[in-house]
């Protein structure tokens, strides 16, 4: 028997059933003019009998035309439906293949404004890199390689100021700014609202007393401006994530706004961000390197002088990373395992005091508030860890193009070989910001996130 959901015009003279769906489209006929009660008793009965299958042919014409129109309007609907999410899907390709392209040409752009400056920190750095190996381990004349790494490393903390600016750089500075407003603007309104509780009414001051002592009225125009400015900031802040979000994204980071608020608010956040960018800025850079050394021709010494600078690109990525781990693991995750034995023994503390007869209202709510710290604090090095154990395996991946273009600088024979490497380890520089971040739990949760971001300024703050 033929399915009449498979017929869009149900009019041949073969039987057919019309299932559920179409008896409740016949059903809009009350709509049309056509009562229910008009149906002749045998079709009322084999409703009654049979509610899920009615036999086509004993609908009326009026209500097979109208279950007919119902139904090819449900299909139009829903072709429609289809047409708009396919339009959607390919207008957010085409903005994101627009956002990508503008991208590049950024980070081509801002290649060039920095160039002139990283080159001489490249070349110092590449020159002490060539010569190390040539000195004494260890000397009381002269220079040795202790004081040679020495000055590497002060050579590219030059080389890492200059390539950590950008868009993305300017926008945290903005967030982290606008975030320091709040907590000032907060705080002048609790001041201001605890003098308020005090201050009199303009009316029952003199002339006199006007002059120095302030009125409840003018506290009340200062707590509605301070209030004014926070919800203005507070929506910058807003549109400056939604900014931030975007340019992580053009640059391969893959996250969503909450991702990126929870990034932003853990104590690795400043040192990621800043990796990205200077990952990011390395490309652009890399890429100008290429293309002056496609144009130094066949001269060796030049394609050399170029390389040299690159190989030092890759040494200054792989430091960040291996920094970047060293300290999430030695220093951030170690001191939030502290904040938890400490609050275990808080709430040890507290169960003791309650059996002593303490108070059972405030040693509850400290076992609670501690609790939350334990909570937040093993979420939170669960975090720590899977982005650390992320750059880890990225780093794993560079250590091998270091080895390579190392062994490549020192015997490099043409500078077509240079140009073809470089241009190959651009693409390759590109996969070490495609990063996926790892979720930080609990951070949906209010009280949580307010506890999450206290850790942070706990562990970020020297003992």
């Amino acid at each position: 028997m033929k399915n009449p959901a498979a017929t869009p015009y149900p009019g041949s003279a073969m039987k057919h059933h019309v299932t559920l769906s179409v008896l409740a489209l016949a059903l809009l006929l009350s709509s049309c003019g056509e009562p229910i009660n008009k149906k002749p008793p045998t079709i009322q009965a084999t409703v009654k009998a049979a509610p899920e299958e009615v036999l086509e042919e004993d609908l009326t014409p009026e209500q097979r035309a109208a279950a007919e129109a119902a139904a090819q309007a449900a299909e139009e609907e829903r072709l429609a439906a289809v047409a708009k999410a396919e339009a959607e899907a390919a207008a957010e390709v085409a903005r994101r293949v627009a956002r990508k392209a503008e991208a590049d040409r950024r980070r081509k752009e801002r290649a060039a404004e920095i160039f002139g400056e990283v080159m001489e920190p490249l070349t110092e750095a590449s020159e002490a890199y060539d010569r190390h190996e040539s000195l004494d381990e260890s000397s009381w004349f002269g220079t040795d390689q202790e004081d040679n790494m020495e000055l590497i490393n002060e050579i590219l903390d030059q080389a890492m100021g200059v390539l950590g600016v950008g868009e993305i750089a300017e926008t945290r500075q903005r967030l982290r700014t606008l975030e320091e407003e709040i907590i000032e603007l907060e705080a002048d309104l609790l001041d201001l609202r605890e003098q308020r509780v005090s201050a009199p009414l303009a009316e029952k001051l003199s002339k006199l007393e006007k002059t120095y002592k302030t009125s409840r009225e003018e506290i009340d125009i200062a707590i509605g401006k301070a209030e004014v400015g926070v919800v203005e900031r507070e929506a910058e802040i807003r549109d400056l994530e939604i900014t931030f979000v975007e340019h992580m994204q053009d640059i391969g980071v893959e996250l969503d706004l909450e991702s990126a608020r929870s990034l932003l608010s853990t104590v690795t956040g400043d040192d990621f961000v800043e990796m990205c960018v200077v990952f990011d800025n390395v490309r652009g850079v890399t890429l100008q390197l290429q293309e002056l050394t496609e144009e130094s021709g066949e001269s060796l010494d030049a394609a050399k002088r170029y390389y040299g600078s690159y190989v030092v690109l890759i040494r200054l990525m792989d430091r960040i990373q291996k920094d970047f781990v060293q300290r999430t693991r030695e220093e951030m995750v170690p001191r939030l395992a502290e904040l938890s034995k400490e609050a275990e023994a808080l709430i040890k503390d507290a169960n003791r005091n309650m059996k002593k007869g303490g108070d059972k209202t405030i040693g509850e709510q400290n076992i609670r508030s501690n609790q939350l710290t334990i909570d937040a604090t093993g979420y939170y090095v669960e975090y720590l860890k899977a982005q650390a154990d992320e750059i880890e395996a990225l780093n794993a991946e560079l250590a091998v193009d270091l080895r390579d273009a190392i062994n490549t600088y020192q015997t490099v024979s043409l500078s077509s070989e240079v140009a073809s490497l470089m241009r190959e380890s651009s693409r390759n520089f590109a996969a070490l910001t495609r990063l996926q971040l790892p979720d930080l739990r609990g951070f949906d949760n209010a009280e949580l996130r307010a506890e999450f971001e206290r850790l942070t300024k706990r562990v970020g703050t020297p003992e």
